[in-house]
């Protein structure tokens, strides 16, 4: 019997194109594409090293990442990479790059990475010939401190780069030799430049500023600061201002009255985010001026106190994070009340605050450290609270309330200075409370299978009590009293870690055991 056909036609699928000259193909379909596609496969490598090593494939690859519309090294060494762009400048003449992102990697001999910043000045120079319209330059900081007179580099003229970005932490930046960098619109510059008034005049279009001054002389530095208020009130937004005092590679340093001017005149700038960074010996106050247009302000001072703050508002304040050593503002809750939009707060309670307070209806996480001083009580209130990190070292019992109903996830820890007396000769040490993710809890067998899996919350609660068995006399504890100032009551895990010292445990664990807060909650021990 004859089967009928099929009445639709066949339709066959055009011939490949032959494989490249010199090639011995096979079923190499990917060498057939394009060369566009084949850029694109290597542009996704993320790095022109990659890109370049693909040649062992077949010759159909070979140079091909010379033709890549973008450049990117990552953690190449300075020497390869400085090869690298002599061959890309002989071979695409005349041709620019759309892209140049540089990230080198340091030598680990110290005698070779002496050399590193002599080579990076030649390399960012030999970078202007590709003519790239946007450009990434980083020389990652050296661990090695060097005396003498840093690296000295005039700034390259690039022509049609409308971004650079700019981090050599050694090389001193000098403004361009009375040429102009006429595309340029976004500029990150960083360490000791020597005139920055001079840099952005021969950068008329320019719209966005992020600079980083390093070593600078606070006298140089104010000067500095100067110019880019004059710049900022002509049009130009600084996003980042990030200023840093280092003792340790021939920076220098600033007393009292130089920081408190300079940190007036940085207000004036207003940036949208400013880092200070110090490694202060002495100890000293100031007043914390207004900054109307920061979102952000981040300080790694030592041994700086904020006595008063400015009667102005921070409207557009977003995050304050004073951290390090005795780094504190005095009136904390006033500072609180000057900034509206505040959702981040990392800050040192200063040690003469008797009460410290924080109310506020729009901060979401708070990162709080107390330590001893004369502090009596803690009061927290907000209402949208999701985060909170509470670190105390409780020299005395201290009153806490601490009003979060929406708080999801807490890191609140104390620590009892002086031994205190819970039960008889058990001493509390520590009592810490942490949320963790629940998968971590999952991992370890106590899951539940059915539809009470998905019924479980993302996230559990730990209770840590830290006790030891101590003979002799001390300050009597209330326990109980001490779990009911806890931001939430929830435990999932009872984490016991008990010195002994040689006495039965049985009774005393079956005490904590017993208590009413714990007895209803708690489902690993």
């Amino acid at each position: 019997m004859e089967v009928p056909r099929s009445r639709r036609r066949i339709r066959h699928s055009p011939p490949l194109p032959p494989p490249a000259q010199g090639c011995t193909g096979g079923d190499d379909l990917i060498s057939t594409l394009p060369d566009d596609m084949l850029l694109q496969i290597l542009a996704r490598l993320g790095c022109a090293g990659a890109a370049a090593r693909t040649g062992v494939l077949a010759c159909r690859w070979r140079n091909l990442w010379i033709h890549l519309p973008g450049l990117i090294f990552r953690d190449v060494p300075v020497g390869k990479v400085q090869a690298a762009l002599t061959r890309i400048a002989r071979r695409r003449a005349g041709m620019s790059v759309s892209a140049l992102d540089i990230h080198l990697a340091r030598s680990v001999p110290p005698e070779a990475a002496r050399h590193d910043e002599a080579l990076a000045k030649k390399l960012l120079r030999k970078a202007v010939r590709l003519s790239p319209e946007e450009l990434i330059f980083v020389l990652p900081r050296s661990s090695i401190r060097k005396p003498g007179r840093r690296v000295e580099i005039t700034m390259p003229c690039f022509l049609h780069a409308t971004s650079i970005e700019l981090d050599t932490y050694f090389l001193q930046i000098q403004p361009p030799d009375n040429q102009i960098l006429p595309a340029l619109e976004k500029l990150s510059l960083p360490g000791n430049i020597v005139d920055i008034g001079a840099c952005l005049n021969q950068c008329p279009r320019l719209r966005v500023l992020r600079v980083t001054f390093r070593g600078v002389s606070p006298v140089l530095l104010e000067e500095s600061l100067t110019a880019l208020e004059a710049a900022v009130a002509l049009g130009l937004t600084v996003s980042l201002l990030r200023i840093e005092f280092d003792l340790y590679n021939g920076g220098h340093t600033a007393d009292g009255d130089q920081f408190a001017s300079l940190l007036h005149v940085a207000a004036r700038v207003s940036p949208q985010e400013l880092v200070l960074v110090n490694s202060f010996n002495e100890y000293f106050t100031a007043e914390l001026p207004c900054f109307p247009r920061t979102k952000s302000i981040e300080m790694w001072l030592c041994s700086v106190c904020f006595t008063q703050v400015t009667e102005d508002k921070f409207l557009a304040l977003e995050r304050l994070s004073l951290q390090r050593y005795r780094c504190t503002i005095l009136d904390l809750d006033n500072m609180v009340a000057r900034c509206p939009r505040l959702r981040v707060l990392k800050v040192n309670a200063d040690r003469s605050a008797q009460v410290v307070t924080i109310r506020s209806t729009s901060l979401q996480e708070l990162e709080l450290s107390i330590d001893e001083g004369q502090c009596e009580g803690i009061d927290i209130g907000t209402p949208l609270f999701t985060q909170l990190k509470l670190s105390v070292d409780a020299a005395s019992d201290i009153n806490v309330s601490i009003w979060a109903p929406m708080v999801e996830k807490v890191s609140y820890w104390f620590s009892y200075k002086k031994l205190a007396l819970m039960f008889g000769f058990w001493s509390l040490q520590s009592l810490r409370v942490d949320t963790i993710e629940n998968y971590k809890y999952k991992d370890e067998g106590l899951t539940k299978e059915g539809k009470d899996a998905c019924s479980q919350p993302p996230r559990v609660h730990v209770l840590c009590l830290q006790i030891s068995a101590r003979d002799q006399s001390g300050p009597v504890l209330n326990f109980a009293r001490e779990l009911e100032k806890l931001p939430l009551s929830n435990f999932t895990i009872l984490a016991l870690n008990l010195n002994a010292e040689g006495h039965i445990l049985a009774a005393f664990v079956s005490r904590i055991l017993g208590m009413h807060h714990l007895q209803t909650r708690i489902q690993r021990l």
